[in-house]
């Protein structure tokens, strides 16, 4: 069995902004939300974790709540940033 490093934040940002985004009011393209995503984990700390694939999932699940409030709190931070400024036309 081999154990994998990572930043399982990254995950749980992606989860919360997958059910938040219908509620946000801002351009959903690819640019708009990798720039949200982007946003968000420069301001969250990181949760690194080694763990083998099926254990991952597990972790995220458990962790999620636990950092529910900073992760919607940097999303909607995020998401007016990227509405007032995006990288696109």
């Amino acid at each position: 069995m081999s154990l994998v490093v990572k930043n399982i934040m990254e995950d749980m940002v992606e989860r919360k902004l997958d059910a938040m985004m219908p509620q946000l009011d801002v351009c959903n393209c690819e640019i708009c939300r990798t720039d949200i995503l982007c946003y968000a984990l420069n301001r969250l700390k990181p949760k690194y974790v080694a763990t083998s694939q099926g254990e991952l999932l597990s972790k995220i699940d458990s962790l999620s709540s636990t950092f529910d409030i900073a992760i919607i709190t940097q999303i909607s931070a995020a998401a007016q940033v990227v509405k007032e400024f995006p990288r696109h036309n």
